[in-house]
């Protein structure tokens, strides 16, 4: 299990001037039930150029940093008069997420909260490539929002997978758990484990599939999902979530997750973000990017143990 906790929570803000967005509203119920401060930052592309163009680029610089701090402090003096502690920040860098990771890293924050944006062609909320990279590269648990509405003792399903092929993805799921029952016991939810499992390729028997091979295919699956059942309630067993809380789903993850948490309406959904062969980069695959852009509500997102 992991120390997840909440002493400091840190807010990237892509727009100073848009003042309380639902991200900080976020954060700053979470502060409320648990004491923990707040830093808001926002990073401002650098400008590289040269001669008299760099002299006005810098200019240019300076007073959108200067700007930006006077709308975040704007922004955190709203939420002083809550009896929050909140910090601000601002400073330019290139690209942005590593600004936002080096700040990260630099206050010790134990959670990062950013906000998806909405895309006007497609009139849904999307990551941009701005967020996958801090979700491949976060040291800490990212809190993307995607709600506004609050959360009132809501149900969060955490998003597993039992079927291990190292003890590093078995911890991962465990962390998962953690971060989900923490963020439960913080907003008074219930914690939900769901599992979804592809059906068996039958194309993998390498032989045409005819009449004489029908009951040898039929036992073939049946003993399949016997197995994927059997692995799953030995999983969810181990973290103590009731039975009537958890659920299997013969399908497609980027498509049932999202269904299911729609179907239960639930107000967060905790996935893992893994390693790949030794790399040091955090992976987030097709199936899990699609997963991501297609949740209406939150999403955590909890990086594999080292």
């Amino acid at each position: 299990m992991s120390d997840f906790k909440f002493t400091r929570i840190f807010v990237a803000i892509a727009n100073p001037w848009a003042g309380i967005t639902n991200a900080i509203r976020r954060a700053s119920a979470l502060a409320h039930k648990t004491g923990a401060s707040i830093e808001l930052f926002h990073a401002i592309p650098s400008i590289v150029s040269a001669g008299m163009a760099h002299a006005d680029a810098e200019h240019f610089t300076r007073m959108e940093a200067q700007e930006s701090r006077r709308r975040l402090e704007r922004t955190a003096n709203r939420l002083r008069r809550e009896e929050i502690i909140v910090n601000t920040y601002v400073q330019t860098g290139y690209p942005i997420h590593e600004a936002i990771l080096r700040q990260v890293r630099l206050t010790k924050a134990e959670l990062v909260v950013i906000e998806a944006r909405k895309h006007n062609v497609f009139a849904r909320l999307l990551l941009t490539q701005t967020d996958f990279e801090l979700i491949r590269g976060c040291p800490v648990p990212l809190l993307i929002v995607k709600g506004r509405a609050a959360w009132r003792s809501p149900r969060i399903l955490a998003a597993l997978d039992p079927f291990h092929s190292n003890d590093k993805s078995s911890a991962l799921d465990a962390e998962i758990v953690d971060a989900a029952c923490a963020m439960a016991d913080v907003v008074r939810g219930s914690v939900h484990a769901v599992h979804v499992y592809r059906r068996l390729d039958l194309s993998l028997l390498g032989v045409p599939i005819g009449p004489v091979l029908t009951d040898s295919i039929a036992a073939q699956e049946k003993a399949y999902k016997t197995a994927v059942h059997r692995r799953f309630v030995e999983a969810v067993s181990s973290y103590e979530i009731a039975k009537g809380k958890t659920h299997l789903v013969c399908g497609d993850p980027a498509t049932e997750i999202p269904a299911l948490a729609r179907s239960m309406r639930a107000g967060l959904v905790v996935m893992g973000a893994t390693s790949r062969s030794g790399l040091k980069r955090i992976f987030i695959g097709n199936t899990a990017e699609h997963v991501l852009d297609s949740l209406k509500c939150d999403v955590l997102v909890v990086r594999s143990p080292k």
